[in-house]
């Protein structure tokens, strides 16, 4: 089965105050860290963004927000409908510790279902889970109905929750780990030199 990647660059950085995907950790920008653990696996690799192409100097196109509300759920869609194939693995561009065993391990979890999402102590990880276009109408609906969290979803579609600490934590530090703020780029740096 053929898989796309998506890797998600639009989101407003807020609480951070600039374009995370361009933070750099261990000299690199965290959206190339992130690309260059997606592309041994995956033949097509998207990213999700507004800027224009080429703006992260990385050789993949460029998928812009198809409707005007700024929420991940809206970047996920607009990826199922630019990808060429069914399946649609979503990375969040701020997680500097993905892991290729990680994908990998969450790729042989798909056995037809709508939504294949990562779960531990802490919850469900949605910006690193796989969906399948059959998700199009109802993130449509729940876009224009402004209810914009994931696991909204998962009453409506199947869903295959997975759970597998050790996998999900590489080097003894969780592929999930991402930047909000100045005190998580700080660790991170701290982290990926240590």
């Amino acid at each position: 089965m053929e898989f796309t990647c998506a890797i998600l660059a639009g989101g407003r950085s807020k609480r951070m105050g600039r374009d995370k995907a361009t933070l750099r950790v261990s000299n690199k920008a965290l959206i190339q860290q992130v690309y260059d653990k997606a592309k041994p696996v995956f033949r097509d690799v998207l990213i999700v963004s507004n800027h224009h192409e080429g703006f992260y100097g990385i050789d993949a196109p460029i998928v812009k927000d198809l409707i005007p509300v700024r929420s991940s759920m809206v970047g996920i869609v607009s990826a199922l409908m630019a990808a060429r194939n069914p399946y649609v693995f979503v990375l969040a561009c701020d997680m500097p510790f993905v892991s290729k065993d990680a994908i990998e391990y969450l790729l042989g979890q798909v056995h037809g279902e709508d939504i294949i999402v990562p779960r531990t102590k802490y919850g469900y990880e949605p910006l690193h889970a796989i969906y399948n276009r059959s998700c199009i109408p109802f993130m449509l609906t729940n876009i224009e109905r402004r209810r914009l969290k994931v696991r909204d979803l998962f009453p409506y579609l199947s869903v295959n929750e997975v759970e597998n600490e050790s996998i999900f934590f590489h080097k003894g530090v969780s592929v999930f780990t991402n930047i909000n703020v100045q005190e998580d780029l700080s660790l991170v740096r701290r982290l990926s030199t240590g």
